[in-house]
C-alpha cells in the first residue's frame, strides 16, 4: 500500500507541473505537433529561451517529456510510459487536441 501512495504522489506532481500555463502550452504543442527543439518552442510560447529551457527541464524531471540530442540540438517529445511506474503515462488518456 505504501508504494501505491508514493506513485500516486508522483503522478500528482506531473499534474501539478502542467498546472503552469506555459508548460501546458508546451505539452499541448508537443502532443499535437510531435518532437520540437527549444527554438521552435520559444517561438510558440513567446518566452525567452532560458525560461523555456527551465520549463522543459522541470517537465523532463517530472517524466512528462524527454529530450533526445540530434547533433547540436535537443528535440523534446512526450513520454509514452510513466517514469515512476511500468504503465502508459496517464496523460496518454487525455484528448489534448480537444483543448488546443
Amino acid at each position: 500500500m505504501h508504494n501505491k501512495v508514493q506513485t500516486d504522489v508522483k503522478c500528482s506532481n506531473c499534474f501539478k507541473s502542467l498546472g503552469i500555463p506555459s508548460r501546458m502550452e508546451i505539452y499541448t504543442y508537443l502532443f499535437n505537433s510531435g518532437p520540437a527543439n527549444v527554438s521552435e518552442i520559444v517561438d510558440l510560447v513567446n518566452l525567452k529561451q532560458p525560461t523555456v529551457s527551465y520549463h522543459l527541464r522541470e517537465m523532463e524531471d517530472a517524466g512528462i517529456v524527454k529530450g533526445q540530442k540530434k547533433g547540436k540540438e535537443v528535440f523534446y517529445s512526450l513520454t509514452k510510459m510513466c517514469k515512476h511506474k511500468d504503465v502508459p503515462c496517464v496523460f496518454s488518456e487525455v484528448d489534448f487536441k480537444r483543448y488546443a
